[in-house]
């Protein structure tokens, strides 16, 4: 039953304490990491301490949630909201948007990574920590961003968009970043090409696998199956093929979440678009939730007073540097100052792929466990900061307009 109670209490948080949150004024997105902060078990409630440490430890332990508990359900939320992306969109649009995607995204990406990888250089880090570090702290959260832009209502403004070309441009980066891990990570690292090279031809080919497969099965599988007769059929049929897509891409060593993107496209082009959107939204939501909730788990608040100078200089500094470079980015691209200066502030955070990448260096022996412990902590509070940053974006852009 302990199971059960884990599950009761991410249930009562979305179905009681976040809408109530709400009401105060405070989004969906601060309120399930704030959750997640005071049911970590190093929060508040893991140091309730008492003589009688029978009752009072088990009540005090009950409303806690043990470390990596909601990892895999905070995956599926990214996911989810991957295939959402790429269900609101086209294969034409998407193409349309190429000139924001690959020119204005990897010019932000590139550029970002170089200034960091430099930083890091500068405080004596060895080139192969300074190349992940640079990698995994140029990314923005994909997770916290489109939630924000989704309860604003803003996908569809020039601010949105803008977002959202540089956020995918940064997704699709991740394939050569997780080829670096695994390079890095090889005995023989005398000669790199090789590895990168094959390591990128099986990205090209699992997604031009999807691709075509997609296009050819997809339309003749709907037919048959008739989901229009039974809603639960087509949402079966949709969380096979969603799942199925990550775990072919992941299978490549890709991201999952450009499985679940692509399969978004290939579904954007049949009949059943909008009826795929209104059953799946629900799951995305509730996910998306235990996905934020298990970053509020990551912000060890002893940590946090212990290193609070380092930590707020590393938060406010990288936030700063990332804005800034975009701004830069987006004005060189023609972009208007207020758009550029809004989604700017919007993208300064460290992204959820910083987790990933880091535990996949701390685990090959790349990158020392307090170094990677302290990032993991910058990227989680960088994130946890994000809403409270964003609400003041117009403000900060209207001030640099005048």
């Amino acid at each position: 039953m302990h199971n059960f109670s884990q599950l009761l209490i991410v249930l009562g948080i979305a179905g009681l304490t976040v809408p109530f949150l709400h009401r105060l004024k405070i989004t969906p997105v601060l309120g399930y990491l704030l959750c997640g902060v005071l049911i970590a078990p190093h929060g508040p409630f893991a140091w309730i301490e008492t003589e009688a440490a029978g009752a009072a430890s088990d009540a005090a332990a009950s409303i806690t949630m043990p470390e990596g508990a909601l990892e895999r359900f905070g995956e599926l939320g990214i996911v989810f909201l991957m295939f959402m992306i790429g269900l609101k969109l086209s294969i034409n649009n998407l193409w349309k948007m190429r000139r924001d995607v690959f020119g204005l995204g990897g010019c932000q990406v590139m550029v970002t990574a170089l200034v960091i990888f430099f930083v890091a250089r500068a405080f004596g880090n060895g080139v192969e920590i300074s190349v992940l570090m640079a990698a995994c702290l140029s990314f923005s959260s994909t997770a916290v961003v489109m939630q924000l832009l989704e309860e604003k209502k803003s996908e569809g403004t020039p601010i949105g968009k803008l977002c959202f070309s540089v956020l995918l441009m940064q997704d699709l980066m991740v394939v050569p970043v997780l080829a670096m891990v695994s390079v890095f990570a090889a005995s023989d690292s005398d000669n790199l090409l090789f590895p990168i090279a094959k390591a990128m031809g099986i990205a090209a080919v699992a997604i031009t696998l999807i691709y075509v497969l997609g296009m050819r099965i997809l339309p003749p599988l709907l037919n048959i199956v008739k989901p229009h007769r039974r809603r639960e059929w087509l949402m079966s049929f949709v969380l096979f093929i969603v799942i199925g897509s990550a775990m072919l891409t992941e299978y490549a060593g890709l991201s999952g979440a450009l499985g679940a993107f692509l399969a978004g496209l290939l579904l954007a082009e049949t009949e059943y678009r909008k009826d795929v959107e209104e059953i799946i939204a629900p799951v995305k939501g509730l996910l998306m939730g235990v996905f934020f909730l298990s970053v509020g788990l990551m912000v060890d608040l002893r940590e946090v007073a212990e290193h609070m100078t380092w930590l707020a200089a590393s938060v406010v500094g990288i936030g700063i540097a990332k804005a800034a470079i975009m701004f830069a980015v987006a004005r060189g691209f023609g972009v208007h100052r207020r758009v550029a200066a809004e989604a700017s502030i919007m993208l300064g955070q460290c992204g959820e792929f910083a987790f990933v990448i880091l535990t996949l260096a701390l685990s090959a022996g790349l990158v020392p466990r307090g170094d990677a412990q302290f990032f993991m902590l910058v990227t989680a509070l960088s994130m946890f900061v994000t809403p409270f940053v964003t609400a003041l974006a117009p403000r900060i852009s209207k001030l640099l307009k005048r």
